[in-house]
């Protein structure tokens, strides 16, 4: 009996010295970037959202060179993010049926509701008057999913919605407000293997139907020609389309597939680039052929993003961290400086040699350090099909590895 509190007392001053225990990250560096905006301002910076629960946004202010956390924890990754155009501390984002917004950099951030039973996808605003914002949702009405267009005046305190149409809805991902005439505003709406854009030009108080192709599916993304306001582009799962008649009738410009994300380049709008999924989609002629660009590490690739004053210049995000190339898409680096974002779930140290550390980083690669985490380089994956759960080093031959693929 006179041992036990002896013992009680070493288990926790054992435990207080683990809680007390300094940590340094030693990498692999990167992580899965789910979605990302250009501030305004002469010299932009940079922010981008990781599929992590519960994080800040990153920011890098030197074009990517290095990024950092900035500010507070949204409760879960925002599945768009949206700058005002004009005040580079005024930034935006969707979580589900609640609105983000903060108005220093993302220091602080007030969330209001879309509504009960409310789920957006997007954010569309109106680029001559910010105040005025638009998120396709699609909103339970005590029967059925419905399209819905949820419409804030005074900058995101305030929402009202209007009900696009009387079908019942799976998806409704994009939306977007013509540059020039903003009285007209897009949304893209998929159901029971339909695919539709709805167009409203009344600032969103009545919507009317255009029937896409049939081969279409869904609409990630929308976008409005600001050179020729009749030319609309929509990224969908198969393929680009592009409309000529201000989304009234369509035409498919290209084949890949799962366009999240189109941008036009800034210095020179014959350059648009899409974020495709797994691989990054260009065009040269203001959207009419659309091919392959450079590769780079990670998958799922959900964003593009370029940044004024940076002629050439395109960023992605995979789930391998953030990449940047100088010419328009060609080649690319990496760029994750201070990104920290990985989950690894398989960390082994090699009996043979201690300074040799495989480690799996999901979604991304299997990663091998000799120098003791001084530097990190992926290794030769052995699989396709799967995450990596557990690595066991043969004690006998230093040259045999085990791997446990998936979750086991």
């Amino acid at each position: 009996m006179a041992r036990r509190p002896v013992t009680f007392i070493l288990l926790a001053v054992t435990l207080v010295a683990v809680a007390a225990a300094s940590w340094t990250c030693i990498g692999p560096l990167g992580g899965p970037i789910y979605s990302a905006a250009t501030a305004a301002g002469g010299e932009p910076a940079l922010y981008i959202a990781s599929k992590n629960t519960g994080f800040p946004l990153l920011r890098s202010t030197d074009a990517g060179a290095t990024w950092e956390t900035h500010g507070a924890n949204l409760s879960n990754y925002p599945r768009q993010l949206v700058a005002h155009p004009t005040d580079p501390d005024r930034l935006y984002g969707i979580v589900s049926s609640q609105f983000y917004r903060t108005t220093n950099g993302g220091q602080n951030w007030t969330q209001t509701s879309l509504g009960s039973n409310t789920n957006g996808n997007d954010i569309a605003l109106n680029p001559l008057n910010p105040q005025t914002i638009y998120v396709p949702c699609y909103k339970y009405d005590g029967s059925a999913w419905k399209p819905t267009s949820v419409k804030s005046t005074d900058g995101g305190q305030t929402w009202t919605a209007t009900q696009l149409d009387t079908i019942t809805t799976t998806t409704i991902y994009s939306a977007a407000v013509d540059p020039v005439d903003t009285t007209i505003v897009y949304m893209g709406v998929y159901w029971n293997s339909t695919t539709a854009v709805y167009k409203s030009t009344d600032c969103g108080e009545t919507w009317e139907r255009n029937q896409f192709p049939t081969s279409a599916y869904y609409i990630y993304s929308m976008l409005v020609d600001p050179g020729d306001h009749d030319v609309v582009f929509a990224g969908t799962l198969y393929g680009v389309y592009r409309s000529t008649d201000a989304g009234v009738t369509w035409n498919r410009q290209s084949t890949n597939n799962y366009n999240y994300r189109i941008v036009f380049a800034p210095d020179d709008s014959n350059y648009m680039y899409s974020a495709a999924y797994s691989r990054f989609y260009r065009s040269t002629d203001r959207g009419l052929t659309w091919s392959y660009g450079g590769t780079f590490p990670g998958s799922q690739i959900r964003t593009v993003m370029v940044r004024p004053g940076e002629p050439g210049a395109v960023y992605c995000g995979s789930t391998a961290g953030m990449f940047k190339s100088t010419d328009r898409g060609e080649t690319w680096n990496e760029i994750n400086d201070g990104l920290v974002l990985g989950k690894i779930p398989a960390v082994t140290v090699s009996p043979h040699d201690p300074t040799t550390v495989w480690a799996e980083f999901i979604d991304n690669d299997i990663f091998k350090t000799t120098d003791d985490g001084q530097t990190w380089e992926p290794a030769e994956t052995p699989l396709s099909c799967g995450n990596v759960c557990n690595i066991v080093f043969d004690h006998d031959d230093p040259l045999r590895i085990w791997m446990l693929e998936a979750s086991g």
